[in-house]
């Protein structure tokens, strides 16, 4: 599966943010962390301003720029996912990211998006960030190319 996000629906709510903290932190961690960026768009000419949070597209640039082989796809999602045994914390991958999503845990490996994929193996259809949405086809699902 690879996610396309579509800015232009966006209207900047968190809700996906918020639901991918939830997901993977417990309500009382203080170092939660979403998977999410912020990014602020501007249209200068009609004076509109607004910030969204756009996430991992499930592209592969990452897995691609990886000089040992940390970041993989899983065949049965296509979901871009991470060994972080295999992680050196080199953060090639980080500069590589289109959507600038990469971020290092304290042990200073990489962790992305997993698009929540334990609770799609047990038969979620979409991952949390994509259901929690109050606007629809932000996110739509697009074909996954041959690497």
């Amino acid at each position: 599966m690879k996610l396309n996000f579509d800015q232009e629906k966006c209207s900047g709510c968190f809700a996906c943010h918020i639901a991918c903290i939830d997901a993977h932190y417990p309500v009382d961690a203080e170092d939660a962390e979403s998977f999410r960026a912020t990014r602020t768009i501007r249209n200068e000419e009609e004076g509109f301003q607004k910030t969204i949070c756009p996430g991992c597209i499930h592209c592969g640039a990452c897995m691609r720029a990886c000089p040992h082989g940390a970041i993989y796809r899983d065949e049965a999602t296509g979901f871009i996912l991470v060994e972080k045994e295999k992680c050196i914390g080199c953060r090639t991958c980080e500069a590589a990211c289109p959507m600038h999503v990469i971020r290092f845990d304290k042990n200073g490996k990489m962790a992305k998006c997993d698009g929540c994929i334990e609770e799609i193996r047990n038969g979620r259809k979409l991952p949390v960030c994509v259901l929690a949405l109050p606007v629809q086809f932000v996110w739509k699902q697009r074909k996954r190319s041959k690497l």
